[in-house]
């Protein structure tokens, strides 16, 4: 047999079946060659000759579908169609999230039109990190293409460097961009895992922040709206400035023991896409809480905190054990200790309006986990932890909320923490409430405590938790709130 016939043994046109598999392997070798090219490059090697400007644009374009999931996470929004058409879509969406990539600037308040392209981007990228490409595999990925852009976007136009800082021209307009309030929030876990030394450390307008987040309850709720499921975003930002300013401070006692923590021990990223199912948390959590003298809080209300500054105490300073741990458990039904008073306190069983997905198309984008219409959303857990050396019991529930700001994967969180005595009743006289909110992905937890007990005028303050299941050997499952 002629090496003619090996290539092509059923056709009667031997030679022109060859000279046609070399021209395919020629045309494959082309594009070959442009996938390693960087995107200047290729605009230069597409003009070369005719043939390098068919490897990129013939074959219905196949080149640029190839190129945009080399990138980028798979889209939600790839439209239906013919293969061309589909490729068409795939080639204008990769050019125009890199022109905006391209763009120098600055990131100010998230008015301007440079800044509100980009934040458009830095939304779809949120959204769709870790999608899985259904032509690929299934399979739950550990690494989201997305994540790389978000950084390498985040430090080219300083998103998390300007967090309350002021704009350089002050006018009308220069209240920030709510969206760009909520992605500074929900990207919380590179703010405070940024070097100390980065200009993403500096804590502008602290004083501010501090006043805020030891506002009582009904000055500056959490939650608003009509069927409070709107999250203050502008006050849980403010949360982040300010634990950020304790974190990364290197004149903060608090940065001291946070600096000795490995980085597993530090928050995460989410690791799976977002949706707005029943919420999938870790076990494992570390996490602090500030405070203040009653006579103090009062100065800080009042915003006399500027000039004068007043010093926050960190729960755990001054001790082996700096950071509160907590450990969650969640029962498969309600648990059977929840005392009337903590529901009058935090209201966690209050059923809310908004739906889970409850269509087949609507499961098979935010997954299995879904409850039938008429029950209440809302998923219990208890735990146990360490504060200060000192042990405490929780329980609580966290609810789903709607997608803020286009953006889904937000809870709100309710605990109550608390001490049986030697005899295992509950000590009513030492409860300490907590709401908040749960960060995109269940990696962080941002909120206000107070105590339910104390007379006069709220007495609370922030606090954080973020999950270090990685920390933990065999405690990287994540437990579904449902299960």
């Amino acid at each position: 047999m002629t090496s003619y016939q090996a290539a092509a043994p059923n056709s009667k046109f031997p030679c022109l079946d060859l000279m046609l598999l070399h021209t395919d392997r020629r045309f494959q070798i082309r594009q070959s060659i442009a996938g390693y090219l960087d995107d200047k490059s290729i605009a230069s090697y597409r003009l070369i000759c005719r043939s390098t400007k068919h490897a990129l644009d013939e074959d219905e374009g196949s080149f640029w579908r190839t190129r945009f999931l080399d990138t980028y996470d798979p889209s939600k929004q790839t439209p239906t169609g013919t293969r061309s058409v589909v490729n068409e879509w795939f080639k204008k969406q990769y050019q125009c999230r890199k022109r905006i990539e391209r763009q120098r600037f600055d990131f100010q308040i998230g008015n301007s039109q440079k800044e509100m392209e980009c934040l458009s981007l830095l939304k779809d990228l949120i959204i769709e990190s870790f999608n899985v490409n259904p032509h690929k595999s299934r399979q739950v990925t550990t690494h989201s293409l997305n994540m790389d852009r978000l950084g390498k976007v985040v430090k080219d136009t300083g998103l998390l460097e300007c967090v309350f800082r002021r704009p350089y021209i002050r006018s009308k307009k220069s209240t920030p961009n709510p969206a760009l309030l909520a992605i500074q929030l929900v990207l919380t876990h590179l703010s405070l895992t940024a070097s100390p030394t980065s200009s993403i450390a500096k804590a502008w307008g602290f004083s501010d922040s501090q006043s805020l987040v030891y506002a009582q309850n009904s000055i500056r709720p959490i939650f608003k709206g009509p069927n409070c499921q709107e999250i203050d975003i502008e006050w849980t930002l403010h949360v982040v400035n300010f634990f950020k300013n304790h974190l990364l401070n290197q004149h903060e006692l608090t940065h001291l023991r946070y600096d000795d923590l490995v980085a597993i021990e530090r928050p995460q990223c989410w690791t799976k896409p977002l949706s707005t199912s029943p919420l999938k948390l870790g076990k494992h959590w570390k996490g602090s809480y500030a405070y203040v003298d009653h006579d103090e809080i009062v100065l800080i209300r009042d915003g006399q905190n500027e000039d004068y500054p007043i010093p926050d105490h960190m729960r755990g300073d001054g001790t082996d054990q700096p950071f509160q741990n907590l450990c969650l458990d969640f029962p498969e039904e309600d648990p059977d200790f929840w005392p009337e008073i903590f529901e009058q306190i935090l209201k966690s069983r209050t059923k809310i309006r908004y739906r889970t997905a409850t269509t087949r198309a609507q499961r098979r984008t935010t997954g299995p986990h879904v409850l039938p219409e008429g029950e209440p959303v809302s998923f219990c857990f208890k735990g146990e932890g360490k504060d200060a050396r000192e042990g405490f019991l929780a329980s609580g529930y966290f609810n789903p909320l709607p997608p803020q700001h286009g953006i889904s994967g937000w809870h709100r969180m309710t605990m109550m923490k608390y001490w049986k005595d030697e005899h295992g009743y509950v000590d009513y006289n030492s409860l300490w409430a907590y709401e908040g909110v749960v960060l995109p992905g269940g990696m962080v937890m941002l909120g206000r405590w107070w105590s339910p007990s104390d007379d006069g005028d709220e007495y609370s303050g922030p606090f954080i938790f973020w999950n270090v299941d990685a920390s933990v050997p065999g405690g990287g499952e994540q437990k579904t709130a449902s299960d």
